[in-house]
């Protein structure tokens, strides 16, 4: 997104749940501490919010009966070769190192093999082993489901947001928690589709609801402090849940307490101007390539040992960041150089 279009608040707290994430999968996995020991909470926040923009991206485009699929494979497009770039340097980033610690041809070749659904973001699709950026499942699910739906919403966008939309939110969720009543659901399978396709469908439909009243201005109605305390209200709440406080309440009243803050977050009455500059900007950035580096950071800080978890966290956590800072920088400069090659090639 241009700088222009950016919501600073968003991006903030994209920043502020990516490291919420990063943190709860290196806790489960060695610590159990307390600290966002329900941290894959806030992969709701990130559906929710890509629910958002989506909605909003396709009130944009007119429906045309003649180029209904070729637009809705565009905007795939779009949205595919925005996320691609940085996951292609972790991708690349994952397998040398493996092939480093596991020197032999016959390990190189067995391990691209396995790996081409990941290569191209299909982890969710269940073809794919999830060996290799497992972490990935977000947004494999994410770009799945939108696949889906992008047709359906642009061709009948009313009854997409106003009626489909409601229907599948409840119906998935309500499905969910049968299954279970906590909405940790990713990699496991239910004879069709992994649940995490599911978790993932009924929450970017949620997204789409809360573009819809935010197209009704209807938060706009109260006082902008009113609005403020809502909203981060429920996020300290979010983050509270997550280190397992307010143990009685279930995962799926956080899930439907996170539809208002992001509502209010995008709303121009509860906007906060200080955040919306470059620094911010940057964070929210930042938060893909955080997501993306977890597994090659961990597989190098994981064994190191330490004299408290605190600081092995600490130390991952910034490891993290610096290996995101240097993976987006390098990323751009070779998207930058592609570009202007191609420009170059189009001027001759």
């Amino acid at each position: 997104m241009e700088a222009s279009k950016r919501n600073g608040k968003i991006d903030l707290l994209k920043f502020i749940f990516s490291i919420v994430i990063v943190i709860f999968h290196f806790n489960v996995g060695n610590y159990h501490y307390q600290l966002f020991f329900k941290g894959y909470i806030a992969v709701e926040f990130f559906f929710v919010t890509s629910g958002f923009l989506f909605a909003r991206s396709l009130s944009k485009l007119e429906y045309k009966k003649e180029t209904l699929m070729t637009d809705s494979f565009n905007f795939m497009k779009k949205k595919f070769l925005s996320i691609f770039p940085y996951h292609l340097f972790f991708f690349l980033a994952c397998y040398i190192s493996l092939i480093v610690l596991n020197p032999s041809i016959s390990t190189a070749v067995t391990q691209l093999l396995k790996s081409v659904p990941d290569l191209f973001m299909m982890q969710m699709s269940g073809i794919s082993n999830m060996d290799m950026l497992r972490y990935e499942w977000y947004i494999s699910a994410m770009l799945i489901v939108m696949f889906i739906l992008t047709p359906i919403a642009i061709k009948y966008r009313k009854a997409f947001l106003y009626y489909l939309c409601p229907i599948v939110f409840v119906l998935l969720t309500g499905y969910l928690y049968r299954q279970k009543h906590d909405i940790n659901f990713s990699s496991q399978w239910n004879g069709f589709c992994f649940m995490g396709v599911l978790r993932a469908a009924a929450e970017i439909c949620l997204g789409c609801i809360c573009y819809a009243v935010y197209e009704k201005k209807l938060f706009d109605k109260l006082p902008k402090l009113l609005l403020l305390i809502i909203e981060f209200g429920i996020y300290a709440f979010i983050l509270l849940y997550s280190c397992k406080y307010f143990s009685k309440v279930n995962d799926y009243a956080v899930l439907f307490l996170t539809a208002p803050a992001i509502t209010v977050s995008f709303s121009e009455k509860a906007s906060l101007s200080f955040l919306n500059n470059k620094f911010v900007y940057y964070l929210g950035r930042l938060s893909l390539p955080i997501y993306l580096s977890q597994l090659f950071v961990r597989q190098f800080i994981e064994p190191m040992k330490f004299m408290s978890p605190a600081v092995h966290t600490t130390i991952y956590v910034a490891a993290v960041i610096a290996v995101s800072i240097a993976s987006m920088l390098i990323t751009d400069l070779v998207l930058k150089l592609i570009k202007n090659a191609s420009a170059r090639k189009k001027a001759a």
